[in-house]
């Protein structure tokens, strides 16, 4: 920040750079005020005109004061009226500029200077002179402008001190109080003006009573040396008269006392006229100090108005800021009853928010439970897809084996048709020896490969399922099964029973038994007991089928020993009596079988419809055991995947075994149903 001595030098640079007197260079050339006042004379001519009341060049503190005060009234009147600029801030000593040139107050004076120079009629003109100054010089004139501009702010937007604690309320400002208020501050305004004219009239005859008092002040000092003259010659004459009355003057003298009486008269004349113009001179010296005391009360009394009238504007200001917003707070009520709408309807959102949170709190706990439920639905959207894919599969493979049995039938039907053929030819005493003469009947070909299958498929699921000592294979079963004719007759087809080198052996039996130990212990000790009893009963159900099927393979072999002997008659007739002893009937069929019709006579030949009916036990039973093939595959996935979802089974009420409740859904009535035939219920 520039310094006092910076800124009086920028200061008196500008004031150098008007040229409107001889070129000042310290700050005491400026104290007298002649510099300044003829650098207000080219600001405004009109507001500074005349001259100033003392002579400068009289170097007393009282005269440069005189000056001073003039200089700062003149301008005081100029920045407020002419300009509208308010005087704020630090006022400037003029007794201390008189006195001893202060430099603080100096510059305040100069600056109330540029704020004039700026804000007149021909500011254009001294903005251009600025811009011709140095950079040190335009950035202290620049700062002067700012601060003035500030404090012109500052005080436009921010009341006194008083106005705050005296301004009234804003539901008072419409009152008649109000009203005589602001007529006080007009007709306060209206004295100002009359005062400052008045001001000025008194400042200018103060004036030119100076100018006469100093003129009399001139002559009463020639006057009373030539009245001290007038005095010594008066006392000379005297002595000179004492002298002559005494007798002592000389003779020759006399003809010059009578001029010297003629003068002393005139000048006694004289002093008598000074004496008198004296008194007036101090009645009128004293007639101009009371009007000087009576122009300062003046001053003083103007002071104080223009103080007041400050004050009053102020007020005024405010009462007009206070008159603008009560203009503007008039649609207070609508926006008040246009706010109470808004609340009301921001209470009614809030409830609904509130009761929306409720309802989400709920909906949150849904999809939180839906979320949980998720998992299983997903395991079990899984177990259904491999489920169908698993359908699928055995869709395909059982409607390649429907075709297989289809082909299969047909076959076996046209071996029933033969057989028929054969029995018609035999009845009509045709020799069918020629006939007999082909491969095996596909029958005995298929139930010889269907049994064999099923053999070794049994004793894979008994030494997966149970321990060797528990259910043991039996072995005191044939392994093959041929029945033989004579040599001359032609040979009947044989069952070829599995031998004991397509059966499991000991290793293989103890490897299948511990796998499937391993799968049985990763579920729970319920599942393992449930899976294991109904293993049991699915491995009894087998057995009685085995007993069935071995029984109906004896019954076929009897049944076609039967067929041979009843061809024997025709061929060798001699060997009846051995032919009756051989013809024994078949023994009787298992209880749970169906009972096949009895062969009456051994004369009689075959009906066709007992063919058709082991036809269909024979299909029955291939179905049968292909059902229950997939039953003990479906069983050993469901204990594979108990391990992982055994509780989640558990829980949604799965089917599986030793569970009574119904099932749920297509595929899990499908597994009941297979789990249903796999035990043989």
């Amino acid at each position: 920040m520039a310094t006092e001595e910076a800124i009086a030098a920028g200061l008196i640079d500008w004031v150098n750079s008007l040229a409107v007197a001889p070129p000042v260079y310290t700050v005491e050339d400026l104290s007298n005020g002649h510099v300044i006042w003829k650098v207000l004379h080219q600001i405004d001519r009109f507001s500074f005109s005349g001259k100033l009341p003392e002579d400068p060049d009289i170097d007393q503190w009282i005269n440069k004061w005189t000056n001073l005060k003039h200089i700062y009234d003149a301008l005081s009147i100029f920045l407020l009226e002419d300009c509208g600029q308010r005087l704020q801030g630090h006022r400037p000593d003029l007794k201390a500029i008189a006195q001893s040139s202060s430099l603080p107050d100096i510059i305040s004076l100069l600056k109330l200077l540029v704020v004039a120079a700026i804000n007149c009629s021909e500011r254009i003109e001294f903005l251009k002179q600025m811009q011709l100054l140095t950079e040190s010089t335009q950035e202290v004139l620049m700062q002067t402008v700012q601060e003035a501009g500030d404090e012109d702010s500052q005080d436009e937007s921010t009341p006194s001190d008083h106005d705050q604690q005296v301004q009234p309320a804003p539901d008072n400002l419409t009152s008649p109080r109000h009203s005589n208020d602001l007529d006080s501050v007009l007709a306060s305004e209206e004295r100002l003006a009359r005062v400052v004219a008045d001001n000025q009239r008194i400042a200018h005859e103060k004036r030119e009573l100076q100018k006469q008092l100093e003129e009399f002040h001139l002559r009463y000092d020639k006057l009373q040396e030539r009245f001290d003259q007038a005095q010594d010659e008066v006392k000379d004459t005297s002595d000179r008269l004492a002298a002559v009355l005494a007798g002592r003057g000389d003779l020759t003298n006399r003809p010059l006392d009578t001029k010297h009486d003629t003068l002393i008269a005139s000048l006694e004349h004289r002093a008598v006229e000074a004496e008198s113009e004296l008194d007036d001179l101090r009645k009128a010296a004293e007639v101009l100090r009371l009007k000087a005391d009576k122009a300062q009360k003046l001053q003083d009394d103007y002071d104080e108005i223009k103080i007041d009238r400050d004050r009053l504007a102020r007020k005024a200001n405010a009462a007009e800021k206070y008159r603008q917003k009560l203009e503007a707070s008039q649609d207070l009520e609508k926006d008040n009853a246009t706010l109470r709408n808004k609340i009301n309807d921001l209470q009614t959102q809030l409830k609904q928010s509130d009761f929306a949170r409720a309802t989400s709190s709920d909906l949150e706990r849904e999809v939180d439970e839906y979320r949980r439920l998720l998992p299983s639905i997903e395991q079990e959207r899984h177990e259904l897809n491999e489920m169908k894919k698993r359908l699928e599969l055995d869709y395909h493979a059982l409607e390649a084996r429907y075709l297989d049995q289809a082909e299969q039938l047909s076959r076996q039907n046209q071996n029933v048709e033969d057989l028929q053929s054969r029995l018609r030819d035999y009845e009509d005493g045709i020799d069918p020896s020629d006939n007999d003469r082909r491969p095996p009947s596909p029958v005995h070909r298929d139930l010889e490969r269907d049994e064999a299958d099923f053999l070794e498929s049994e004793a894979r699921l008994t030494a997966a399922l149970l321990d060797k000592d528990a259910l043991p294979i039996p072995s005191d079963s044939p392994s093959t099964t041929t029945v033989s004719a004579d040599a001359d007759e032609p040979a009947l087809p044989t069952l070829n029973l599995p031998a004991e080198s397509d059966t499991i052996s000991e290793e293989e039996l103890k490897a299948i038994m511990s796998a499937m130990r391993s799968q049985a212990a990763a579920g729970s000790a319920s599942d393992r007991e449930s899976a294991l009893s109904a293993q049991r009963k699915l491995v009894l159900a087998i057995e009685r089928q085995r007993t069935k099927n071995k029984l109906l393979a004896e019954h076929i072999q009897k049944m076609n020993i039967m067929v041979q002997e009843l061809r024997q008659p025709k061929n060798k007739p001699q060997d009846g009596p051995s032919s009756k002893q051989d013809d024994s009937p078949p023994p009787p069929p298992p209880k749970d079988d169906p009972v096949p019709p009895t062969v009456q006579a051994t004369n009689d030949p075959v009906p066709h419809y007992e063919v058709d009916d082991l036809t269909q036990q024979n299909q029955m039973l291939s179905r049968e055991l292909r059902l229950m093939a997939s039953a003990w595959f479906e069983q050993n996935q469901r204990l594979a995947s108990m391990s992982s979802a055994g509780s989640s089974a558990r829980g949604r009420g799965g089917v599986g075994f030793g569970n009574g409740t119904e099932p749920r859904g297509f595929l899990n009535r499908q597994r009941r149903k297979i789990e249903l035939i796999s035990l043989g219920r």
